[in-house]
């Protein structure tokens, strides 16, 4: 899955719930056409890779059984070596075992562990407008781990592998432990995508198969909206409700930025015919016009530019990835022109130019 996959299917999934914004109405699931993407195989693929992968973090992992914790020195082998180093590996007997008896393996911000899944990541927070963070849920029992709870923030469940029982509570910021009558009662497939807006109640079961899914966890324009709580706190005052022009504005000030590096093109200004352009931020820029200039703010800094460069730059802060060639077919500029602008943003580190 390439940066411009990722980001086409983060579009198509918001679509499908409705939007491109984040789902407030209520719950909303999609469920794809019989011809749709298979982008959830390459993300399954992530999950296999994350679980091989040798050395990420304990803290990633959790067993969690009959709703406890299982102790990690079961399940986990851990050694120091490489200096400080920690390296850590499952052990697959015990986990397979736990796992075929109803135990949910729980892996945490696996963004941080694939690839794949980081560039879903990226683009969901892109599009939403939000902190995101990514975990992974397999099981193969019939029974909830987790019982009825809800979560403190929003949530788009991904499907798959085998089939997962939701229940959703049709009442959204109902904490309550007892579900509504008429709440959503699904059983979801590899594919459908849930939302589930934050303090809902919900109880999730597995149907006797292994199952997996990937839940988002997401809150939009969460860093902005704390600090304005906080400066109004400071006064002793209510905050309003922020302008959303404002928290755009606000929000292309910060300096988050997605992963990725530009070392080469950086030193040398050297971009291939497939090398692939994402812009920097984690979150949308915010550009403004004259008549002879642009000026981008991203990541805490403006940018002013010649006008004449709008286009691509609004190709650009589409979001997703594009190779050199692809950026070519798509601008209205001379080569060299492209070549400079490209070679500008990598050095100047607005934009990330990998491969």
């Amino acid at each position: 899955m390439t940066g411009f996959d990722a980001f086409a299917h983060a579009q198509t999934l918001l679509a499908g719930l409705g939007d491109h914004e984040p789902p407030a109405d209520g719950v909303r699931l999609h469920e794809p056409a019989a011809d749709g993407t298979t982008a959830h195989d390459a993300l399954l693929d992530g999950v296999w890779s994350a679980l091989a992968r040798p050395g990420a973090l304990a803290t990633n992992f959790r067993l969690v059984e009959s709703g406890r914790q299982v102790d990690r020195s079961r399940w986990m082998r851990s050694r120091v070596g490489d200096g400080e180093v920690l390296h850590t590996a499952l052990v697959p007997a015990y986990l397979h075992s736990a796992v075929e008896r109803g135990a949910t393996l729980v892996i945490s911000h696996l963004e941080a562990l694939d690839e794949r899944v980081m560039l879903l990541c990226e683009a969901l927070e892109y599009l939403l407008r939000a902190r995101a963070w990514v975990n992974c849920y397999i099981t193969a029992g019939e029974n909830s781990a987790f019982d009825v709870h809800s979560d403190d923030h929003d949530a788009l469940i991904l499907q798959l592998l085998g089939r997962k029982h939701w229940e959703v509570d049709s009442r959204v910021g109902a904490r309550s432990r007892d579900l509504a009558p008429d709440s959503l009662d699904r059983v979801l497939t590899p594919g459908m995508c849930l939302s589930v807006p934050r303090d809902t109640a919900h109880r999730v079961s597995g149907t006797g198969e292994l199952t997996v899914h990937l839940t988002v966890g997401y809150e939009p324009f969460a860093d902005v909206r704390e600090e304005t709580r906080a400066a109004h706190a400071l006064v002793g005052r209510t905050a309003p409700d922020p302008d959303p022009e404002w928290l755009t504005t606000r929000l292309a000030l910060r300096p988050d930025r997605r992963a990725g590096a530009s070392l080469r093109s950086a030193l040398t200004g050297e971009v291939g015919s497939g090398t692939r352009i994402r812009w920097a931020s984690r979150y949308p820029p915010y550009v403004t016009t004259d008549d002879e200039h642009l000026t981008v703010t991203t990541m805490g800094r403006r940018i002013r530019l010649d006008r004449r460069l709008e286009h691509t730059i609004t190709l650009l802060t589409r979001g997703g990835a594009l190779t050199y060639d692809e950026l070519v077919a798509d601008s209205d500029l001379p080569d060299a022109d492209l070549r400079a602008l490209v070679a500008f943003g990598a050095r100047n580190d607005f934009l990330i130019c990998e491969g």
